[in-house]
């Protein structure tokens, strides 16, 4: 079978094929089938396939010295609701089969290769990259009953669904000391390869969130009886909110700020009733921290002023903040070489995008390849990748990989 026949497959395995896309959460029945068929790929290549106390799948090739610090490749496949079929399972699929190319060809690898298949890159429990933030050693136990998904499962629970003990995740923590390097291949999720006409995207640094919740609270009024002058409307403050949020990104002076409101949540929500509560959970993102703090300090304090205008109370929650990570400069140049050697167009950018090569750079050395997305378009029934260029990027991956196991 080939890549785009395995990647074409393993899109069937899909809890919600009536939408037109694929939803394949972590832990679900379908996610723990869709495991088994990625690992039985792993073996079908000449891989030793595991699963840790969290979950995450890793298939080895040894290398001729066991001894030395491994190099380890992979992303997720894991989906958000109603995904494509690329995002995440490229850099999954694909690295089986550079590992599997490299293994083929009788070249030396003196370091084993480790293809690692992360546990919950999405975050159906209110945080992204739960597989990953497990090996770094994030995650408490109390941490696993305190997050849950919409439904009000707990991540404890869901682990223990899949036949996993949560009193031992602590067993999926990695020794930093044992990993020389980690490098993800993933489909871009933007326009600027396309745009461009390069065909590999060679990441020098990963953007990284910092997420709040905003709760305003104001009257939920009868909207036809009240003045509007004497109305305290939550979500007029949240529109004017969300206004100043759009002008701070745009103005930030690293000129990479992004900031996005992605949900709302408003009560008592009746069109003849003003509403009294609004929440909104914010994102923002740069790869410069220090432009991020200054916006994000800037949004907060504008919402407090709004707030203070309008007669309305404000409460902020902290979701997640994560530290932009920068590439390490031998993994970006192992993938220049391979670029070079196969003749492949490569540009240097910056990941927009959240991956699990961000939380890992925190203690071991990442770096990331990009293949492009046909219209930047992820997280939906039409994120398209081509096959030549997802051929393009396992064969970059395989020669990077080849360099950094010997």
């Amino acid at each position: 079978m080939t890549l785009h026949e395995a990647i074409a497959e393993l899109a069937t395995f899909n809890d919600d094929p009536g939408a037109g896309g694929i939803t394949r959460e972590a832990f679900t029945p379908t996610y723990e089938r869709a495991l088994e068929y990625v690992a039985r790929r792993m073996r079908e290549a000449g891989l030793e396939a595991r699963r840790d106390a969290f979950g995450n799948l890793y298939g080895r090739l040894e290398g001729a010295d066991p001894a030395l610090p491994c190099v380890r490749t992979g992303s997720h496949f894991d989906t958000t609701l109603n995904a494509g079929a690329y995002d995440g399972v490229v850099g999954v699929l694909g690295a089986i089969e550079a590992v599997a190319a490299l293994r083929a060809s009788g070249r030396p690898v003196r370091r084993a290769i480790e293809v690692v298949a992360f546990a919950g890159e999405e975050p159906r429990f209110g945080t992204g990259c739960i597989g990953s933030r497990a090996v770094m050693g994030d995650l408490t136990r109390d941490d696993l009953d305190r997050m849950v998904d919409r439904d009000g499962v707990s991540l404890a629970a869901a682990l223990s669904g899949a036949g996993l003990d949560p009193d031992a995740i602590a067993d999926a923590a990695w020794d930093p000391e044992e990993v020389h390097a980690f490098l993800e291949l993933h489909i871009e999720q933007g326009i600027v390869l396309e745009s461009s006409g390069d065909q590999i995207g060679i990441v020098d640094a990963i953007a990284a969130p910092h997420d709040v919740r905003v709760r305003l609270t104001g009257a939920a009024d009868h909207a036809g009886a009240t003045p509007m002058s004497l109305r305290r409307d939550a979500l007029a403050g949240a529109a004017e909110a969300m206004v100043e949020l759009e002008r701070l990104a745009a103005g930030s002076p690293s000129g990479t700020t992004v900031g996005t409101v992605g949900v709302l949540r408003l009560a008592p929500g009746a069109i003849n009733v003003v509403p009294g509560v609004v929440e909104l959970d914010v994102d923002v993102r740069d790869s410069d921290p220090d432009a991020r703090r200054a916006v994000v300090e800037a949004f907060l304090a504008g919402v407090g002023a709004i707030a203070a205008r309008r007669g309305l109370g404000v409460e902020v929650e902290e979701i997640v903040r994560d530290e932009p990570r920068q590439c390490a400069p031998f993994v970006v140049e192992a993938c220049e070489q391979a670029c070079a050697s196969l003749g492949a167009r490569g540009r240097h950018m910056i990941s927009g995008a959240y991956h699990d090569a961000l939380i890992l750079a925190r203690q071991v050395p990442v770096g990331m390849l990009f293949v492009p997305s046909r219209g930047g378009v992820s997280h939906h029934p039409d994120e398209h990748t081509d096959a030549e260029d997802i051929d393009r990027g396992t064969a970059v991956l395989r020669e990077a990989l080849a360099q950094l196991a010997r």
